[in-house]
C-alpha cells in the first residue's frame, strides 16, 4: 500500500509539473519568435492557459491528498475549477471552431502559398530571361537557370560574387555595378539596354534589362532584383534594317544625282541642236560641265584647221591647269585615240600640256567626229574622279563633237543653200531676204540703204566666141572683184545669168557714186585668161538707187533695175542713177 501511495504521490506531481510547464514553454516560444497574438483570441488562451494552470494545481494539490485541511481546501478548488472549466469548455466551443476554421484556412493559405511560391520559382528558373536578385554590394543572391546556361555556370557558383568577378570584360562589370549603385540611390526602376560578352563568343549580346529595387522585411535590407531579355536578333535587324534604309537612301540618292543628270544632259542636247556656231556649241557644253561637275574645272580644246596646234576654246570652273594652246604630241588621248586619267588611284601617262606643278587628277577625254580625233574635253578636279564621273564626261565628248559634226554640215547646207555655187555669191533668194530686213533697219535708224544693180555688156559675145566655160571664167573672176571692192558688211550677190546686185548700208549718195564709178573703172581694166589665153576685156552698166521710207524690197530692186537698163540704152559702160 505504501508502493502505491508514493506512486501516486510521484504520478501527481509529474503531471503537475507537466501542466505548469506548457503554457510556460509556449511562452517561451512565443517571446523566442516574436509571434504576435491576434486580439480576438486573447480570451480563449487567457482561458485555455487558465485551464492548465487549474488542472496542475489540481494535481499538486493531489500530492496532500492525506491532510485533512487541505483535502477540503482541494475540495473547494476543485468545484471552483469545475465551474470555470464548464464555463471555459461552453465558451470555447463556437470559438474552438473558429479557431479550427482559421488553422484550416491557414494550411490552405500556407498550400497555396507554397503552390505559387513553387510557380514563381519554376517561372523564374525556366523562363526565356535572365532573373537575378543581388545585395546593396552587388553581389549575387540569387540568379535563374538562363543566366546559368547562358555563362555555363554550375549552380551556386556566382553565390556571394560580384559581376566584375564573372564578366569576361572587367569594365563592362563597373558598369553593370555602377548601374545598381543608380537603383539604390535612386529607390527607382531603370530601363536600358545593355551589351553583354558571353564566355566563348566574340560576338555581343544586347539585352534590354528591368532593375528595382525592393525591401527585404525579414532582415529590413535593400534589395535589387532584375530581368534581363535576350533582343540581339531585335537589335540585329533593326541594324539590318537601318542598313538597308541607309543604302536605300543612298541609291535614292543616287538616283536623283542619274536623273539630275540626265534632266541637264538633255537640256544641253536640246539646246545643241539650236545652236548656230562653233561658240555657241562650246558655250553650252561649258554650262553643262560646271553643273554635271561643280566641284571640277576643265576646257574644251579643239585642233585648229592647218592640224598643227591644239587652242583652249571654252573652259569652267575656277582654274584649268592646262595650257591654252599646244601641240597634238602633248596629249596622250590625243596620241592614242582614247581616255587617258592621271590620278594617285590610277597612276597614268601625265600629259605634257598640263602647266607644272601637276597636282590632282586629271582627264583628257578625246573627242571624234567623222572618224578622227578633233579635240579633247579637259577635267581637272582636287579629289578622285569616279567612274560614273568618267562615263559622263565620255557621254559629254560624244555629243560635243556630235553636236559639232552637225553644226558642220548645217552650215555647209546652209552655205549651199544661200550661195551661187559658180561664183560663190549670195543668191538671189538670199538678197531678196537680206535686203528686207536691212531696209527694216535702215528705216528704224534713219539711215540710207543703196542698192547696186549690174550688168555685163555684151555678154553674149563671150558665150559665142569663147564658150559657156570660158564665159563662166569671167563670171568667177568679176565675183571675185566684187568681194575685195566691198565692206565687210556689204552684201554682193548674183542675181541670174550676168547680172549682180550689191546692198551697201549706211553710205551718202556722193559717196556711193565715186564708190560705183571705181568699180566700174575696175571692171572694165580687170584681165581675163583662160589658162595661158588671154580673154577680151569687159564691160558693165550700173544702176544704182537709195533707199525712201516705206520702200517695198520689189520696188527698190526695180529702182536699180530701171536705172541699169536706162545706162544700157544711153550706151553701156556706165552708172545711172535711178530719177
Amino acid at each position: 500500500m505504501e508502493f502505491i501511495y508514493w506512486n501516486c504521490i510521484i504520478a501527481h506531481g509529474i503531471t503537475a509539473f507537466s501542466y505548469f510547464g506548457i503554457p510556460t514553454v509556449i511562452g517561451f516560444f512565443f517571446a523566442k519568435i516574436k509571434a504576435t497574438i491576434p486580439s480576438k483570441f486573447w480570451p480563449v488562451f487567457l482561458l485555455s492557459g487558465g485551464f492548465v494552470l487549474f488542472c496542475g494545481f489540481h494535481h499538486l494539490l493531489a500530492v496532500f491528498e492525506p491532510h485533512q485541511v487541505v483535502s477540503l481546501l482541494h475540495l473547494g478548488i476543485l468545484d471552483l475549477m469545475a465551474f470555470i472549466s464548464l464555463s471555459a469548455l461552453l465558451y470555447l466551443i463556437p470559438t474552438a471552431y473558429k479557431i479550427v476554421e482559421a488553422i484550416a484556412r491557414y494550411q490552405k493559405d500556407t498550400c497555396e502559398l507554397q503552390c505559387s511560391q513553387q510557380i514563381q520559382r519554376l517561372f523564374l528558373d525556366q523562363g526565356p530571361f535572365g532573373a537575378y536578385i543581388k545585395d546593396e554590394q552587388s553581389r549575387v543572391l540569387y540568379y535563374n537557370q538562363e543566366l546559368q546556361s547562358r555563362f555555363s555556370l554550375a549552380p551556386q557558383e556566382w553565390m556571394g560574387k560580384k559581376n566584375s568577378e564573372f564578366f569576361p570584360d572587367p569594365e563592362e562589370g563597373r558598369q553593370i555595378m555602377e548601374n545598381d549603385q543608380i537603383v539604390l540611390k535612386t529607390l527607382r526602376p531603370l530601363k536600358l539596354i545593355e551589351e553583354v560578352k558571353m564566355p566563348g563568343n566574340d560576338q555581343p549580346c544586347y539585352w534590354l534589362s528591368f532593375r528595382f529595387p525592393f525591401n527585404d522585411y525579414a532582415t529590413g535590407a535593400w534589395r535589387i532584383g532584375g530581368i534581363s531579355i535576350d533582343i540581339t536578333e531585335s537589335i540585329e535587324t533593326q541594324r539590318s534594317l537601318t542598313d538597308l534604309n541607309q543604302q536605300l537612301e543612298e541609291k535614292t540618292l543616287k538616283l536623283e544625282v542619274k536623273k539630275r543628270e540626265l534632266i541637264y544632259l538633255s537640256d544641253m542636247a536640246d539646246i545643241l541642236y539650236s545652236c548656230e556656231s562653233e561658240d555657241e556649241v562650246y558655250q553650252v557644253v561649258a554650262l553643262t560641265c560646271s553643273k554635271l561637275f561643280p566641284n571640277m574645272s576643265g576646257c574644251i580644246n579643239i585642233i585648229a584647221d592647218s592640224k598643227n596646234y591644239v587652242q583652249m576654246n571654252s573652259n569652267w570652273g575656277r582654274k584649268v591647269n592646262s595650257k591654252e594652246v599646244f601641240s597634238l604630241s602633248d596629249c596622250w588621248a590625243l596620241r592614242r585615240g582614247k581616255l587617258n586619267l592621271s590620278s594617285s588611284c590610277h597612276p597614268g601617262l601625265i600629259c605634257n600640256h598640263l602647266i607644272p606643278p601637276v597636282n590632282g587628277i586629271h582627264l583628257c577625254v578625246p573627242l571624234f567626229a567623222k572618224g578622227e580625233v578633233i579635240g579633247i574635253l579637259y577635267i581637272c578636279a582636287l579629289e578622285e574622279i569616279s567612274p560614273e564621273s568618267q562615263q559622263i564626261a565620255e557621254i559629254l565628248a560624244r555629243y560635243l563633237a556630235f553636236a559639232l559634226n552637225n553644226l558642220s554640215i548645217k552650215q555647209r547646207l546652209t552655205y549651199d543653200n544661200l550661195r551661187d555655187r559658180m561664183t560663190q555669191l549670195f543668191n538671189q533668194s538670199y538678197m531678196q531676204t537680206i535686203t528686207e530686213q536691212r531696209l527694216a533697219e535702215a528705216e528704224r535708224s534713219r539711215q540710207p540703204l543703196s542698192v547696186i544693180f549690174l550688168d555685163i555688156d555684151d555678154f553674149k559675145f563671150y558665150n559665142s566666141q569663147y564658150g559657156h566655160l570660158t564665159a563662166n571664167i569671167v563670171l568667177q573672176e568679176l565675183a571675185k572683184l566684187l568681194l575685195k571692192s566691198i565692206r565687210s558688211f556689204d552684201i554682193a550677190c548674183r542675181w541670174g545669168g550676168e547680172e549682180f546686185v550689191i546692198v551697201m548700208p549706211n553710205m551718202t549718195l556722193e559717196t556711193l557714186k565715186k564708190r560705183v564709178e571705181q568699180l566700174r573703172v575696175d571692171v572694165e581694166q580687170m584681165q581675163l585668161k583662160d589658162g595661158d589665153q588671154i580673154l577680151k576685156s569687159i564691160t558693165a552698166s550700173f544702176g544704182i538707187a537709195v533707199s525712201e521710207p516705206g520702200i517695198t524690197v520689189k520696188d527698190f530692186l526695180n529702182r536699180a533695175n530701171q536705172a541699169m537698163l536706162e545706162a544700157k540704152r544711153t550706151g553701156k559702160n556706165r552708172v545711172m542713177e535711178y530719177v
